[in-house]
């Protein structure tokens, strides 16, 4: 057991209901309940995958992809439309967000495809999801797959030639797909980036909001529970995608240092046993992990303070959500079973 990953872990939990009970104060207080209880089941299944025996990891990784694609069909036609979008089928517990499930996927089958040599194989393992992910639409975490897939093929030993062509004609075929791959909206999304004045009372409205409430905390913040813009409702949903404005206008800019460093020690912790981990499959796994957690805090951080576009992104175990929270402990359960492996093998 790696006591030191595993109190980090409990730490962003912790503080983020502590966030959470802010954001959602007088409003959706019921929120922070369920929080409560979504964070208590996930700690559980995040240590209880030290009991899990590789081989059944391994066994069960093809099955949890079939059923990710089946439910990413089903949301097409019985997900809940929010803003045109079908992310979400609805559960008597809350939602459920198939996407996620898909990330999963993705991080224990494709370690196990790379490790066989079959480049290609994962190409297309990764595609699917994305593609059905893409319909939604939900451009972010189509990104965020495509992102386990390419940080799964560097970490492995498969040539890296195709990846790199790959990667030179998605650079040249972008503008074709930005004017005829993309939603309208998404496209305005990405020129409200460019130009949020432009957008101000529309699609830049939330990233406005957000960035005049982190300023407005300064140096210290104004103080737990006291952020204007939260307690008055002006930055939408900042319970879940813009938690950063509560962060920033409650504790300042160290509030948001703060929050990035829990993170990067999380990732250096990991890092610190990548050098002793032996086998292919659990190296793939960690890295890919770990990219799929840098992607959604650099992104969730970045959008709320205007620095890139807004896709819908939460923060890792601080912004509400279910299915996020549980998704991503049981993630960071299997990345705490490959410390645990890499530190016997280190002791062999």
């Amino acid at each position: 057991m790696d006591w030191f990953f595993l109190s980090l872990v409990a730490v962003l939990m912790f503080y983020g209901l502590f966030v959470l009970r802010s954001a959602v104060l007088g409003e959706a207080e019921g929120l922070f309940v369920r929080q409560v209880f979504w964070n208590v089941m996930g700690f559980s299944l995040m240590v209880s995958m030290l009991f899990v025996r590789e081989d059944t990891v391994k066994r069960f990784s093809k099955l949890l992809y079939v059923l990710a694609l089946a439910f990413l069909v089903a949301v097409l036609f019985v997900g809940t439309e929010v803003g045109g979008s079908r992310r979400w089928i609805r559960t008597p517990v809350g939602g459920f967000q198939p996407s996620d499930l898909a990330k999963l996927a993705l991080i224990v089958l494709l370690p196990e495809v790379l490790t066989e040599g079959r480049f290609w194989l994962s190409l297309i393992l990764a595609t699917v999801p994305t593609a059905l992910v893409f319909v939604e639409p939900d451009l972010g975490t189509s990104v965020a797959l495509i992102v386990v897939w390419f940080f799964a093929v560097l970490a492995s030993r498969v040539r890296k030639k195709p990846l790199w062509i790959l990667l030179l004609l998605c650079v040249a075929f972008f503008p074709i797909f930005f004017f005829f791959g993309l939603k309208d909206y998404q496209r305005v999304r990405i020129l409200a980036f460019l130009e949020p004045e432009k957008y101000g009372k529309t699609y830049s409205y939330n990233v406005i909001q957000s960035m005049r409430a982190i300023g407005s905390g300064g140096l210290f913040g104004k103080g737990y529970m006291r952020g204007t813009a939260n307690l008055m409702g002006l930055v939408p949903i900042a319970h879940t995608d813009f938690i950063v404005s509560v962060i920033g206008e409650e504790f300042g800019f160290l509030g948001i240092l703060f929050t990035v460093s829990l993170y990067s020690l999380l990732l250096f912790r990991i890092a610190r046993w990548l050098p002793h981990v032996k086998s292919e499959y659990w190296e793939i796994l960690m890295v890919s992990a770990s990219s799929l957690l840098w992607f959604h805090v650099l992104e969730n951080v970045s959008m709320c303070l205007g620095l890139l576009p807004v896709t819908g992104i939460p923060l890792p175990f601080v912004s509400y959500g279910g299915s996020s929270t549980l998704t991503f402990s049981i993630i960071m359960g299997l990345v705490l079973k490959g410390i645990a492996i890499a530190h016997i093998e280190r002791k062999e």
